[in-house]
């Protein structure tokens, strides 16, 4: 769907779109070691605590997440906010790698 709205010169709706999956995969990451975040802050903290402390992914994957919340709320809440489509389509490429890693993870 991010492709796709990318395509269609909405970046702002792009990288919102871009936010749902990478959380998704952070929640079936979770999910799969039995962990059930209530919010999209404790998945984040989770995710945080029992993934990038213990160094199964890298701290720039904290930073995607993290960052990708902070555009998703301002694209959906902050009339002034403004993405440009190469920094779109930069985390989008950060996104599908990082959510091939975890279903890397999860199928073995």
């Amino acid at each position: 769907m991010a492709e796709g709205l990318l395509r269609d010169g909405v970046p702002r709706v792009a990288i919102a779109r871009t936010y749902f999956a990478v959380f998704h995969a952070v929640r079936a990451q979770l999910y799969a070691e039995g962990l059930e975040p209530r919010t999209h802050g404790g998945a984040q903290h989770l995710f945080n605590l029992h993934f990038v402390r213990t160094g199964r992914y890298g701290p720039s994957t904290s930073l995607l997440i993290a960052r990708l919340q902070k555009y998703r709320e301002d694209a959906d809440y902050a009339p002034a906010f403004v993405v440009d489509e190469a920094g779109a389509r930069e985390d989008l490429d950060a996104a599908h790698r990082f959510v091939a890693d975890v279903r890397a993870a999860l199928t073995g």
